[in-house]
């Protein structure tokens, strides 16, 4: 029998087991408390930060735990038919409980014409339906549809809460862990929860003790070594960064998020030169790296901070980055 995933094990199934996003989780309870709440709700926010974990427990609560929500995946089912069969549905008065709650995952994915059939849905509601639209993408949902709809904007999970909810999960499951793995694996997770479990779950499949170089050997700490000598060889001005960048391109590598990652890189590394402080960035906190930062020269980040920013605004539409990135890496070692 196949083992459940830890994101699956601990997820919430109550508002007081939901990390942060306090007041969202209190509006809802009121709402729930005085019997208050609406036909159409909309939960905007990125992934892994509990939009649709919210919105099935605040459907739970509001049909006291009676029944199940109907859930919708809109990346799979984006069609008109398939809002024409949820009106269908909906229009039914529900036989265990007093509600139908409508869960529309990813509800950006829905064509036009399901979002004028969702339109007419939304204008004029059955009295026993409710909807809650969940999404990463707000922007792509019609104006018309966001003006009937009560919206709550969901944020990244902080840094510090999501180290106490891997803590909590590792104590549960009788595992040991060091403070550094569980902290860069919150901190790469970029303010999802379900991606900072699900991250930790791969890792733990090393062993029962979750390390740091357990982490980074999931992860792939190669990308690491790789911006740390294009990162030299900038700063030395040689040519060893054209013959990464075109033994990166030969093994099939993305060139503009190449580019991306190595930005990423070269910030964290001015910002440790600048503050001298591993929580806010997201470079692990190893020996390797501690000793490289220790020999980097500001002045000289600075410089090729300079021309990374330029080249990416550059190569956006670019259908040849590798030849402008060539040609930026050439220009700044010659200077």
């Amino acid at each position: 029998m196949a083992k459940q995933s830890l994101a699956t094990k601990y997820r919430p199934n109550g508002f007081d087991q939901l990390s942060a996003q306090d007041s969202v989780k209190d509006i809802l309870a009121n709402q729930i408390e005085t019997e208050t709440f609406q036909h159409a709700y909309l939960f905007t926010g990125p992934a892994g930060c509990g939009k649709t974990t919210s919105a099935r427990i605040f459907a739970n609560m509001i049909n006291k735990h009676k029944g199940s929500p109907i859930e919708i995946d809109a990346a799979s089912n984006s069609g008109v038919d398939n809002i024409r069969v949820i009106i269908d549905d909906a229009k039914k008065k529900p036989l265990d409980c007093e509600y139908k709650c409508f869960i529309i995952d990813e509800c950006h994915s829905l064509s036009n014409g399901a979002w004028q059939a969702l339109l007419k849905l939304l204008e004029e509601s059955p009295k026993y339906a409710i909807f809650i639209l969940a999404t990463t993408d707000p922007q792509k949902i019609p104006a018309t549809i966001i003006s009937r709809v009560q919206r709550f904007q969901f944020q990244k999970i902080p840094t510090d809460i999501i180290v106490n909810r891997l803590e909590y999960i590792l104590d549960q499951e009788e595992l040991t862990a060091d403070t550094d793995a569980i902290k860069y694996i919150a901190k790469v997770s970029n303010g999802g929860m379900r991606d900072a479990i699900t991250l930790m779950d791969k890792c733990i499949s090393l062993g029962k003790e979750l390390t740091l170089d357990n982490v980074l050997s999931v992860i792939g700490d190669y990308s690491y070594n790789t911006f740390m000598d294009i990162l030299t060889s900038l700063c030395e001005k040689n040519e060893h960064c054209i013959e990464i960048i075109e033994q990166a391109y030969n093994d099939g590598q993305d060139m503009k998020q190449l580019l991306k990652e190595f930005i990423r890189f070269t910030l964290d590394c001015e910002k440790y030169l600048l503050f001298k402080n591993f929580d806010i960035i997201g470079l692990p906190n190893t020996d390797e790296i501690k000793d490289y930062l220790k020999n980097l020269d500001i002045d000289k980040i600075k410089e090729v901070m300079a021309i990374l920013v330029d080249l990416n605004a550059n190569i956006r539409w670019d259908t040849d980055p590798k030849t402008s990135i060539e040609l930026m890496f050439l220009k700044e070692i010659n200077s």
